[in-house]
Formats: C-alpha cells, structure tokens, sequence
C-alpha cells in the first residue's frame, strides 16, 4: 500500500516536470506564440527547472529558420538528465521496496 503511495506521488511528479520541460522544448521549437497565455505560463514553470542548464557546455540557442522558432539546447539537456534521473529514482525505489518485502 505505502510501495504504491510513494511509486504514484513520484510518477506524478516526474511526469510533471517531464511534461513542463518538454513542452517548453517543443513550444519553442515550433516558434510557439509568445502572447498566449498557455505559452506564457508554460515558459514560467518549466524557467525552474531549465534554468540550472542554461550556459552548460557553451551551448546558446539557434534560430530554426522553418518554424522560426528557436532550438534551446537548455531545455534538451535538462529533459534528458530528469529523465535519466527519474528512471535512477525509480529503480532505486522499487528495488529498495522489492527487497523490504519480499525476502529471497
């Protein structure tokens, strides 16, 4: 029951900052309207955790001259280190309450 609890509350979580971030990288990609609301407010949320990867490498973002939008390699990276890192957490969460449980 508690293993199910902790395993949903953190694939919400994760799913979240997922879905912020990588919305965030595909809004501007396609050159997503500045002036809309949803826009707006998902550049707001997701600045948090983007933010930590801007600057890393040297890497400064690029024109897409097809969609005019702009190619953030900010927002690449840190959607691949959550994810990379949600998959970690989740693995070390199952593992530790797979072997709390269920005795070989």
């Amino acid at each position: 029951m508690l293993r199910d609890l902790v395993l949903t509350i953190a694939g919400v979580v994760w799913a979240v900052i997922l879905a912020l971030v990588g919305g965030r990288f595909i809004a501007l990609l396609a050159g997503a309207n500045d002036e809309s609301e949803l826009v707006v407010r998902l550049y707001d949320y997701s600045e948090f955790w983007v933010s930590p990867f801007f600057g890393i490498l040297g890497l400064a973002n690029k024109a897409v001259e097809d969609t005019g939008g702009t190619f953030e390699p900010a927002s690449l990276l840190a959607f691949v280190v959550y994810l990379v890192a949600g998959m970690l957490v989740f693995g070390l969460l199952r593992g530790s309450f797979y072997s709390t449980y269920h005795h070989a």
